[in-house]
């Protein structure tokens, strides 16, 4: 009886499971909007309608391979209203046949993804999980690094950023008394896992990136990683270089661009999956309890080339997935891997899944 109650959990649990809303990379801001018509009412609702069609080509851009951007004004019909979740104006200016505004749009991010594979297009499913940047700073190589030090001109200029990262969430600590507390600099040199999360935890982040940089002569060098497993199983570690300019903000501020635009870019090219041909497979998952289950949904669910899953039987202790996939097996494998994740072919075809470490 137990068993079969707990199979009962197993597939409620399944099936009330939410996708996480990750509405920022299916967002557009700053949209300049300018229309003419008969009367100022006409010029509003005709300048809304084509700042939604920009805001979505900005959007599609972003999550799709750069060819596409030259098909996107053939592609992308005159009225996308049901498309909108909801959109703001700001700096609103109007005459009696004019309107002008600046415009924030978000997307339901299902609709977007749907149209894409209706297009036949590749394009990158969801955005990184939400993680903690810790600017380092090294004032030469034999320096000795400082976090949360007034004197770390690297950490002011990620918290005044001008540029967004829209596919890979961050947040940076203001560097407060509880940050530092927290976790500091040998903590950070040390890798400890522990402190660094509970950091994580305070920004409702799931993991922590370290963005290391080092002056070098006239030249900066950055250095990027996770700090914890599930953030460097996620986000493959960089480098970039900077020129120093004559103004030392400046070239801070490049820096912090050129991070997050690489940060984005690695993402778009590493997740990008084309979803118009899936593939599926039965995988065999042994579980012992909700609590395994839930870890091992939640790892499937941020596996970016998984389309969708399914539980299609269970009996004792075992459930039998259909897993719809857009990309190689070997990729889908190694995807897994990277996510703590065995993942066996058996002889029967199928495959066994279960989690490399103890839950």
């Amino acid at each position: 009886m137990k068993k079969i109650l707990f199979l009962f959990v197993l597939i409620f649990s399944f099936e009330a499971q939410a996708v996480p809303f990750d509405s920022k990379m299916f967002s557009a801001m700053n949209i300049k909007i300018d229309a003419t018509a008969e009367n100022a009412a006409k010029a509003r609702d005709q300048a809304i309608l084509e700042g939604h069609k920009h805001a979505l080509m900005t959007v599609i851009e972003r999550i799709t391979p750069d060819y596409v951007a030259e098909q996107l004004p053939s592609l992308i019909p005159d009225d996308i209203t049901g498309m909108v979740l909801d959109y703001s104006l700001s700096n609103e200016k109007t005459s009696p046949t004019r309107y002008m505004a600046d415009l924030e749009v978000r997307f339901y991010p299902e609709l977007v993804r749907e149209k894409l594979k209706q297009l036949n297009l590749p394009f990158v499913k969801m955005p990184g999980s939400p993680v903690v940047l810790l600017p380092v700073y090294r004032s030469s190589s034999s320096a000795n690094p400082i976090l949360w030090d007034d004197g770390n001109p690297w950490l002011r200029a990620w918290i005044n950023r001008k540029t967004e990262s829209f596919m890979v969430p961050i947040s940076v600590p203001m560097g407060d008394l509880s940050d530092v507390q927290t976790l500091n600099m040998g903590q950070v040199l040390a890798g400890d896992v522990n402190a660094g999360m509970e950091l994580a935890k305070r920004y409702n982040a799931d993991g922590i990136l370290i963005a290391e940089l080092t002056r070098k002569g006239s030249n900066f060098s950055v250095s990027v990683k996770g700090m914890d497993t599930d953030t460097a199983s996620e986000i493959s570690s960089f480098d970039v270089k900077v020129e120093a300019k004559q103004n030392s903000t400046k070239t801070f501020e490049a820096a912090v661009k050129r991070v997050i635009e690489k940060l984005e870019k690695n993402w778009k090219k590493e997740k990008m999956v084309q979803f118009n041909e899936t593939t599926s497979l039965i995988a065999m998952l042994p579980v012992k309890s909700l609590k395994e289950w839930k870890v091992i949904q939640a790892r499937l669910e941020r596996i970016p080339v998984i389309n969708k899953f399914f539980l299609q039987a269970g009996r004792a202790g075992v459930l039998q997935l259909t897993i719809e996939y857009g990309s190689s097996e070997e990729k889908l494998i190694e995807e897994m891997k990277r996510r703590n994740l065995d993942f066996v072919k058996m002889d029967s075809g199928a495959f066994r899944l279960q989690a490399l470490d103890a839950l």
